[in-house]
């Protein structure tokens, strides 16, 4: 092995180490180096840019993920994880475009149809741009895929609500803590899925009282006026005191020391 190569698997080698260990500034450093040499060999070229991808989209810098995605995907247009990547990336970035992102998405469900974040984030695409049907089958077989994931129940309950569908989002959060009655967080998604209803019920009724009367406060109806509360509670008569004076101070107290006298 010639050092030029020698060189090239020891920053390989180093730019994955600082990775694994959290040093993600050294880690692009070395990695974006490593990329800059001609001819570097197929697998190396590869791996130093998902990893550079993988570095870029957690600082959501989804251009430059997407152009080390694109270079990852010309060495292997066949593995499902970079179209994963690739799908998320269109989709988190504002400038992303949301079909190119479905399609990617669709290319890694074929490659390894038993991805459930793969299934759960298609599914929940597919509700946004309309296909409603199709989005909604995806989300439910991600969660048949991986009952006891709760991120694929949350977007499920998400996809259902976009839809307009809050007795099926009901029906899935208590199917998910039927299967799980031990997990805290299958839990506290039912108690916020019931705030969330209950203040948007009170937010309905509190504009459906704006519409009645409009211009005119709104009493909210935990709330208790004072011409509301029981005769009995209400004193029979008034007081009409004059003011009183302050009392005076009290005289200071005369302590007897033991050596003193009575004298009578």
């Amino acid at each position: 092995m010639t050092p030029t190569l020698n060189f090239v698997d020891h920053l390989l080698a180093l730019g994955r180490k600082y990775q694994e260990v959290g040093r993600f500034t050294d880690a692009e450093t070395v990695l974006g180096r490593l990329t800059t040499f001609p001819e570097l060999p197929a697998a190396t070229a590869e791996e130093a840019q998902s990893r550079l991808a993988e570095l870029h989209m957690r600082c959501r810098k989804y251009a430059r993920a997407r152009r080390c995605l694109a270079a990852a995907l010309a060495h292997r247009p066949d593995n499902a994880r970079y179209h994963l990547l690739m799908a998320t990336a269109l989709q988190a970035d504002d400038r992303g475009d949301l079909q190119r992102a479905d399609e990617h998405y669709l290319r890694s469900l074929e490659l390894d149809p038993k991805q459930v974040k793969c299934q759960s984030d298609s599914g929940l695409l597919a509700v946004r741009l309309g296909r409603t049907e199709e989005g909604l089958a995806r989300l439910r077989l991600a969660v048949e895929q991986g009952p006891g994931d709760m991120e694929a129940l949350r977007k499920l309950v998400k996809g259902l609500r976009l839809a307009g569908r809050g007795d099926g989002a009901r029906a899935a959060i208590r199917a998910g803590l039927f299967c799980n009655p031990r997990n805290s967080r299958f839990r506290k998604l039912w108690q916020d899925y019931q705030f969330t209803q209950l203040r948007r019920k009170q937010q309905t009724e509190r504009r459906a009282r704006r519409v009645e009367a409009p211009g005119h406060p709104v009493l909210l109806p935990f709330l208790r006026s004072f011409t509301e509360a029981p005769a009995a509670a209400l004193p029979d008569t008034l007081r009409l005191d004059g003011p009183a004076t302050v009392a005076p101070p009290h005289a200071p107290r005369t302590v007897r020391r033991p050596d003193q006298r009575h004298v009578q």
